[in-house]
């Protein structure tokens, strides 16, 4: 059986956005692989598409007026196993358990990016149980387990707190708790440690 040394294999991915003012080549003729415990920086100047290029990854590109317009990413170290993430539905089962489970990803605005009228724990919680099989009990243990790990203090009390009771910091730290909660293969940061102190990053 051939495989394919590298987990995430991004082939001439264009995404393009489609304005009243437009077509805006946000993404354009991208490629990049990434093995297995490998890490790769992607550095750029602001509007570069770095971030666009990670949501493409992730297919959570709002169409409209955004759009995969060509290429692949494919996903999976087996050749015969590994799967077009542009080829699946961005709203089907099959992507939904792949990101978040498989593919995690770190976004750049906690703020935004965490629901407002749910608690920290509740978030963290529903990911765990779409992509595990665990108890709400069991997932709330892991929820104050992953505060734990990212260096909240009294985890166990902060885990029922809203996003807006928490400093910008502890809001990034509780994002990056979310997204390793579920141990995935394959971690996307977009700026993970913006808002967080120096000694902290």
């Amino acid at each position: 059986m051939e495989t394919n040394s590298y987990l995430l294999n991004v082939k001439g991915l264009c995404t393009y956005f489609y304005t009243e003012e437009g077509t805006v080549k946000a993404v354009d003729g991208v490629s990049l692989k990434i093995g297995r415990s490998e890490t790769l920086g992607v550095v750029g100047e602001s509007g570069c598409g770095k971030s666009v290029t990670a949501l493409s990854i992730m297919r959570l590109i709002s169409a409209p007026p955004g759009r995969i317009t060509r290429g692949e990413i494919l996903y999976g170290e087996n050749k015969e196993k590994s799967v077009d993430l542009v080829q699946l539905d961005s709203r089907g089962s099959k992507m939904r358990n792949i990101r978040g489970g498989e593919i995690a990803m770190i976004f750049q605005e906690p703020m935004i990016s965490l629901n407002p009228v749910y608690t920290i724990g509740d978030q963290i919680i529903e990911s765990i149980i779409v992509h595990q099989e665990v108890t709400k009990k069991e997932a709330k243990e892991h929820a104050i387990k992953m505060l734990d790990r990212v260096g909240i203090s009294d985890p166990a009390q902060r885990v029922d707190d809203y996003p807006h009771q928490l400093s910008g910091g502890m809001r990034q730290r509780a994002m990056i708790a979310m997204a390793l909660s579920c141990n995935p293969s394959l971690l996307i940061a977009d700026e993970p440690t913006t808002a967080l102190d120096v000694t902290v990053q």
